[in-house]
């Protein structure tokens, strides 16, 4: 019997890495609408339209975080690798480890839906946010650590990030679920403050060629 030989490398150009990304990505956008059901019984009237629409809020809530949460990561996840022209085995785990918890959030989010009110749906949709924030901030951190693969052809402008905007996510994961205990609405709320993180960073862009110590 003939043995395999398997093609083996240390680095790879990102293109696939970026492909499956995309197309989690996409999947899991869609998936989060797919809990949002119309009123199946024809010849509704308003009232009774008004009525089942407003049973809903709490999916509808669900799938406007959950959408703005997912098209966070896609903006930053696609910074990281427009940043670079290279990846190894450690930053496809962990790309793989961050879609996992994407794959996981339109199940999270209907939780929100189906369970109104209940803190453990609430603490499980933060807690997939919060892991999904931990992983994406790993794979970003380790690549800028990678100074080999980092581009340097003039189009963009590294800025410097501080400890607490790279791990901002997983911080917000945690102020949500305690607050889950005092508020269930509330700490779904606390989600809508992710965009203020890029906000203020790109309000303060001034260009710093990254190094490892900064990471």
């Amino acid at each position: 019997m003939k043995s395999l030989h398997l093609y083996l490398k240390r680095t790879y150009e990102p293109d696939r890495l970026c492909t499956i990304a995309d197309g989690v990505y996409a999947i899991a956008i869609t998936l989060l609408v797919l809990d949002l059901k119309a009123p199946e019984v024809p010849g509704t009237t308003d009232p009774e339209l008004i009525a089942d629409l407003l049973k809903q809020v709490p999916n509808f809530s669900a799938y406007i975080i959950g959408f703005i949460v997912i098209a966070y990561f896609w903006i930053n996840h696609h910074r990281f690798f427009k940043a670079v022209t290279t990846c190894d085995d450690w930053a496809l785990q962990l790309n793989l480890a961050h879609l996992l918890f994407i794959s996981l959030t339109p199940y999270a989010a209907s939780l929100i839906g189906h369970y109104e009110g209940d803190r453990i749906a609430t603490i499980v949709f933060s807690a997939d946010l919060g892991l999904a924030f931990l992983t994406l901030a790993m794979l970003g951190k380790y690549l800028m650590q990678n100074e080999q693969w980092q581009k340097r052809d003039g189009e963009g402008v590294w800025i410097k990030t501080s400890w607490w905007a790279t791990y901002a996510g997983p911080g917000l994961a945690l102020i949500s679920i305690a607050v889950s205990f005092i508020n269930i609405h509330v700490a779904l709320l606390v989600w809508l403050l992710v965009p203020l993180r890029d906000w203020f960073l790109l309000r303060r862009v001034s260009p710093h060629p990254p190094q490892a110590s900064d990471l």
